[in-house]
Parts: structure tokens; sequence; C-alpha cells
């Protein structure tokens, strides 16, 4: 058996979902870790921003209530700020080391006195070494220039100490989140090591388990429904390939049985026709070559039978053809007259029913339904054959008064070799030609039935034919045929 392939990929899915999932905690931790720097050293700065105008405008108002210089020097410094006042005569108060930047002039407001002219400024210079802090110079009403500057050395420590922090949170969150996804992984992928290990079990030969899932709507219950579906069709295909070898070896079986009694009793016959030899008695001499003939017949009938089974087994080609169903019957009744002289046919029915099939295989299937009611039921009781068609099929009817068959063992009848009690196999049929009928009529998209005769006895065997042609009736007649003997059908060509 030749293999097939899709080239399906198989990467490890564990480590495709481990490295994508920390590659995303990575970019999501990193993000917030920049952000959260960003947004703490932005807002540390515009908090040293605040307190420098905060001091400003504390110095700008002890300055326009005609303080001192000291006085409004120490009302800009403190809380980790530190000022220098310029006056305008050009001495200094405060912390000597600022350096002044460029003033920034308040916008005049109305009524405000013209502020005399300021003495000219030197450009800022850099702060002192070592130092981090940010400054700003202001110039007051009077022309004297006020510098304030706040260390920023503390704010740079806090940017530090929170960067490290950051960082040692962002690395213990990698590890547990890493080691959370690797559970994760392991416990969601779980059911697909299930999955595994029963498939080898399975291949081991362990049949009957199933993964069972609680939900098929995620994605591993949907493969492991599908996986179940899949075992019970190969477990249903192994089953029906059991059965069928069991029933071909029992066919077998009952085939070799069946071809051994025949023989056996042409070997019989021929024996004792040789042990005889020439002054063997006239009459057991016919006796024994009438057993010869009835049995090499019935070993024929069956090996007849057999390859018929062996050719529908393999597939039959149906011709379908227009089939006049009244032709059909009058051709088996003919039929019946050399191989069951003597007995009543009786056909009913509508005239000029068309039927479409093959017309051989039909007259096959209506030669195994008369053969069997004529072997079945008493000489002296009737045959009849009705042909009758409803809106959707065609129904051709044999039906006999013989022994009948029990409502339960109706189906065990179209079975191949079977034969059901002793009543019914006492004549020489092979126990294929039902068989044989219900396989010809499903080949014709038909079925074949067996019915019984309600509180008469005997069976009725139907057999339905798709409606394919139109169909022309004429009124319903019945015809009762007798079946001459050989010498009068004899007498009858003679004539």
């Amino acid at each position: 058996m030749t293999r097939t392939g899709t080239g399906l990929r198989t990467a490890s899915l564990r480590r495709r979902l481990v490295i994508s999932t920390i590659v995303a905690v990575i970019l999501v931790l990193g993000a917030a870790v920049a952000a959260t720097e960003i947004l703490v050293g932005a807002q540390l700065k515009a908090t040293a921003t605040a307190q420098l105008d905060d001091r400003v405008q504390r110095a700008r108002s002890i300055h326009d209530t005609g303080a001192d210089p000291a006085a409004v020097v120490t009302a800009a410094q403190g809380g980790g700020t530190t000022a220098r006042l310029v006056t305008t005569d050009g001495r200094t108060y405060g912390n000597p080391d600022l350096d002044a930047e460029a003033p920034t002039p308040d916008p005049p407001q109305p009524g405000d006195p013209a502020a005399p002219p300021a003495a000219p400024l030197q450009p800022p210079g850099p702060p002192p070494s070592g130092t981090d802090s940010e400054s700003v110079t202001t110039q007051l009403s009077d022309g004297s220039l006020l510098t304030v500057a706040v260390d920023t050395a503390a704010i740079s420590d806090v940017r530090d100490q929170l960067r490290s922090v950051l960082v040692a949170v962002f690395l213990v969150a990698l590890v547990l989140v890493g080691l959370a996804v690797v559970v994760i992984v392991r416990t969601s992928l779980r059911p697909l090591h299930h999955m595994t290990v029963l498939a080898r079990r399975i291949a081991r030969g362990t049949r009957g388990d199933r993964l069972d899932p609680d939900r098929t709507n995620t994605e591993i219950g949907s493969a492991a429904a599908a996986f179940d579906e899949m075992l019970d069709s190969v477990e249903a295909a192994e089953q029906r390939e059991r059965t069928t070898s069991a029933r071909t070896r029992q066919f077998f079986d009952d085939a070799a049985h069946e071809l051994r009694t025949p023989i056996a009793g042409i070997r019989a016959a021929a024996e004792t026709l040789i042990r005889a030899g020439a002054d063997a008695d006239a009459n057991v001499r016919e006796e024994l070559e009438v057993l010869l003939v009835r049995e090499s017949g019935r070993a024929a009938r069956l090996v007849d039978d057999l390859l018929s089974l062996a050719r529908i087994d393999e597939g039959v080609v149906v011709d379908r053809r227009p089939v006049d169903l009244d032709a059909l019957v009058a051709a088996d009744i003919e039929r019946l007259s050399v191989a069951a002289p003597g007995r009543t046919i009786e056909a009913h029915g509508r005239k000029g029913v068309v039927a479409e099939g093959d017309p051989l295989r039909l007259a096959q299937i209506l030669a195994n339904l008369t053969n069997n009611a004529v072997a079945y039921s008493p000489h002296d009781e009737p045959v009849s054959i009705t042909i009758s068609h409803t809106v959707h099929d065609i129904r051709l009817a044999v039906r006999d008064n013989g022994i009948g068959i029990p409502a339960g063992e109706r189906e065990r009848v179209f079975e191949r070799l079977v034969r059901l009690d002793r009543a019914r196999t006492i004549g020489s049929g092979s126990g294929l030609g039902l068989s044989i009928a219900r396989d010809l009529a499903r080949a014709h998209g038909g079925e074949l039935e067996c019915h019984g005769n309600g509180q008469e006895n005997g069976s009725t065997f139907v057999l339905l034919l798709p409606r394919g042609l139109v169909t022309t009736s004429a009124p319903s007649r019945a015809s009762q045929h007798r079946v001459a003997s050989p010498q009068q059908a004899g007498r009858r060509a003679l004539g």
C-alpha cells in the first residue's frame, strides 16, 4: 500500500509557545519599565521647577514689601534651594557661587512704577563642579538680579534607585512569567501527550480506549474529538473486515460441504456401476444413472450459483433497457413447463407494465423466486405471479401456499447457504438462489422482500423496481396456466 504524506511541519509546539510568550513579555515589561522611568523623571523635574517658581514668587513678594536684600535671599532659600541677590550697585547677597542666567522679566502690570535701568547682565556660567542643579534668574522691580537654584542630585539618585528597582522587578517578573508559561503550556499540551500515548497503545493492539474530551469547541477538544471519531471509524472497519472474513470462511466451508454431498453421491453411484459391470440389473442400473444425473445437476447448479455470487461481488453490470413484464412472466411459465411439469402457475395483475432493467438479470430473479415457490409448496397448490405498480415503483410478487416462513426468519432466508429447518431442506436447492435474487434486485436500484400470507400458509416474495419508464396499464386480468407434462408439451410441438 502506497503511503502519501502532506509534509506536516513538526516543530516543537511547546518551544514555540514558550519562546513567543517570553518575547512578548520582555517587550511589554521593557516598555513598562521605560515608560515608568520617563514618567517619574518628568514628574520629578516638574516638581523641581515648581519649587523654583515658588521660591522666586516668595522672594519677589518679600522684595516688593521693601524688605532688605538679606531678607529677600532668606525667603528664596530653603527646602534644598539656594539663592543669590545682586543689587544694582553690585553688592551680592546669599550664595556667591551661583552664576546668574539671563533674567526672565515679568510682564509689566498696570500701575507698576517704571523699573530703573538694570545693570549690564553677565552671561550665565557653568554650574559649580561636581554639583547637579537647576537654576532660574529673574530681575526684580528695582533691577536687582535674583538667582535661585535647586539641587537635582537627589532627583538623579531617586531616578537611579527607581531604575535599579525596575530592572530588578523586570528580571524577577520575567523569571516568574517564564516559569508560569512553561507550566501552563505543559498543562495545556498534556492532552496531546495523552493522545500520543493512546495512539501508541492502540498501535500495539489495545482497542476501546478513548480520549472523551469534556469540551469539543476548543482546539485540543476538537482534535481529541476528531481522534476519537477516527478510532471509531478504524475499529468499525476492522470489525466489518473481521465479520466479512468470518462470513467468507463460513461461506467456503458451507460451499465445500454442499459440494461434498452431490460429489459423494456421484462417486458412490459410479463405483456401484463399475462393480456391477455389464451383468447389473436393468432397474438398478437405471436408478444409478438417474442418481448420477440428479447429483451432477445439483453440483452444477451449486457451481453456477457460486459463480453468479462471485460476479455479483465483483460488481454487476446492468444492461438497462425496457422490459415487458408480461413477456417476462410468460417466458418463465414456459420454462416451468419443462422444469416443473404438472404445476399450476397463475398470472395476475395489470397488463402492459414496462420496467427498466436488464432482461437476463430480471429473468434470473424471477426464475429463482418461482423455483423457490415450486420447491417449497405442495404439488397440488398453485403458484401465483402478480404484476402491479405504484407511483414510485413496480412490483412483481410471487406467492406460494407452502409451509411458510416465520416472521423472525424472513430476513435470514436471503443469507447465503442458509437452511431454516428440515422441512425446507428436503429440496435440492443450494441455498443461494434468494441471496442472488436480492443482490441482483439491489443492483437494479430495487429491493426483494419476503412477506407472510396473513392467516394462510405460504410466503410472498415481492420484487420492487424503480419506476423508470411510463407504465401503460390495461384492466387487471387473471390467467391460469397449468404447466403441461413433457409428454403433453411434445405432442403440442408435433401438432
